[in-house]
């Protein structure tokens, strides 16, 4: 897939063409070349199932809805920053002009689907809604810690994630057939929780402002700490709730290598990864389709 700059400079045009404020644009395309240099991966998943789906090269209207796509999770990535606090990106300095901007981009997001020309929109705007109320759920429970055990927590993710996942490739999959492929839906939510399991373990390996411990989150690696019959966890869970101030970041550096937790993340990440992979295998698409899909798998 190659669609990335294709996708950028779409998200681009759809500001652009909108009959708002000139001051209003410039704002919201800076947050657009704040993100411009990451991967488009959630457009480029739209335009991969819609190409395997109907059999045919992407046209400029697919790339131009993976754009909107795109629009939509850059909202819900403001969103995420805003709530937790932890990121230092151009809209974290006036929180009340990014929470306009995510309104426009939430309403574009639609927009762009239900005047485009393809006879399915009505049903990809359909799986629009449902999958995004779904990723909106989880991210309400996340924001509460309601994922206190194993099972808890990965049922948050799969609908905070992993729905953002399968909404994108099930835009393209009913845009091009009309309605969803269940197949499409389940590797895509295992896909999610792969990427989430990476972050979580990823982002304990800094001690700034995004680690989850520091900022009393749950995640998978320290729901294993909390549950250990040792010292440290009564340590970690006076801490989670508000008794102890501070902790020693040195020494739970330390609790973190040692104790096992990233290595029970990494199974349970393992568990997903093995079944996204079989049903990807599965799948009647190209080689191509197949090997891109297994980069956010492997």
């Amino acid at each position: 897939m190659a669609y990335k700059n294709e996708i950028v400079e779409k998200m681009k045009e759809i500001i652009l063409l909108e009959n708002i404020e000139e001051s209003f644009k410039t704002t919201l395309l800076s947050y657009i070349n704040e993100k411009k240099d990451y991967s488009m991966s959630f457009g480029e998943l739209c335009v991969l199932h819609y190409q395997a789906f109907l059999q045919q090269k992407a046209d400029e209207r697919i790339i131009f809805v993976a754009a909107a796509v795109e629009l939509l999770i850059l909202s819900f990535d403001i969103i995420d920053d805003l709530q937790d606090g932890d990121a230092d990106y151009l809209w974290c300095q006036d929180p009340v002009i990014a929470m306009n901007a995510v309104l426009a981009m939430l309403f574009l997001t639609v927009k762009c689907i239900q005047e485009s020309t393809f006879p399915y929109r009505a049903q990809a705007i359909q799986v629009l809604y449902n999958f995004a109320l779904k990723s909106i759920n989880g991210q309400y429970l996340d924001i509460r810690n309601y994922g206190k055990d194993e099972a808890s927590y990965l049922k948050m993710t799969e609908a905070k994630s992993g729905a953002l996942i399968a909404l994108s490739s099930s835009i393209g999959v009913s845009l091009a057939i009309g309605k969803v492929d269940e197949r499409v839906t389940e590797y895509s939510i295992c896909i999610g929780v792969v990427q989430q399991i990476l972050n979580d373990i990823q982002g304990l390996k800094s001690w700034e402002k995004k680690n989850d411990l520091l900022n009393r989150k749950l995640s998978l690696p320290i729901i294993y700490l909390l549950e250990q019959p040792e010292q440290y966890a009564d340590i970690l869970r006076n801490y989670y709730k508000g008794s102890k101030k501070e902790i020693d970041t040195t020494y739970f550096k330390e609790i973190l290598l040692e104790s096992g937790a990233i290595n029970y993340a990494l199974a349970i990440k393992n568990i997903y990864q093995y079944k996204a992979l079989h049903m990807v295998e599965a799948m009647p698409f190209s080689h191509a389709d197949k090997t891109y899909l297994k980069t956010f798998i492997e």
